[in-house]
């Protein structure tokens, strides 16, 4: 019962996140503390009916005894009434011997109770115990259709993140591709247009007469032959 109760309480204090840290699969078990302490108190509460049972016949005996000390006590203030003392005195005896076997029979009642009022708290407490549990395996499913949503979102959201970061790459290929297939059509386009002497006529009109030119000039006509 101790351990059972224990382990209610531990984990219906637990937080749902330690829960997956301890558990592989925190949901069946919980479920596996319901199913037991569902046993527990099933047998609990087959022991509580036999003193239940005896709490009621100890109460009635109470009861009863407790009416009949009362009847012997009119009984013996009615013959008195009327003037036979003889008849009180026996009813009074009557009604003492009752009430020594009251006395007796109370101490049987106040045992029974208390043994019931201790079954009374433990089906009570497995009954709590049962309802926090469950209400936990509510808040574990919760929190993970929670967890599975925002899994998903987090996987749409970086998929779509993926592909918008792939097209922009290969847009910016696309452009790079384009930018050097445009300059490349240029420079051609340039080489094909240009008269390469006259480029050397008009460099020759605005070139600064230079020792290094000279040098380089007269190796080009060694290589020549010229």
């Amino acid at each position: 019962m101790a351990s059972i109760m224990e382990r209610i309480k531990l984990l219906a204090r637990t937080e749902v996140s330690e829960l997956r840290e301890k558990y592989e699969d925190p949901e069946k078990a919980v479920n596996q503390a319901i199913a037991e302490a569902m046993v527990t108190y099933g047998n609990l509460k087959r022991d509580a009916a036999e003193v239940f049972e005896g709490e009621t016949q100890a109460r009635a005996r109470v009861e009863q005894l407790t009416t009949d000390a009362e009847r012997w006590r009119k009984v013996a203030r009615k013959a008195l009434a009327a003037g036979n003392e003889g008849d009180a005195r026996l009813a009074l005896s009557r009604r003492q011997d009752l009430l020594d076997r009251l006395e007796g029979q109370q101490g049987l009642y106040d045992q029974a109770h208390e043994v019931a009022d201790t079954f009374r708290r433990r089906l009570a407490e497995l009954e709590d115990g049962i309802n926090r549990l469950q209400a936990k395996v509510a808040l574990i499913k919760a929190k993970e259709v929670t967890v599975r949503a925002t899994e998903a979102a987090g996987e749409v959201s970086s998929s779509t993140s993926d592909s918008a970061a792939e097209s922009l790459r290969k847009r910016e290929e696309r452009l790079d591709w384009d930018l050097a297939t445009t300059e490349g059509k240029v420079e051609a386009q340039k080489v094909a247009e240009t008269d390469p002497f006259e480029e050397l006529a008009a460099a020759q009109g605005s070139t600064v007469v230079d020792g290094s030119i000279d040098d380089a000039l007269a190796r080009l006509k060694q290589e020549l032959g010229a």
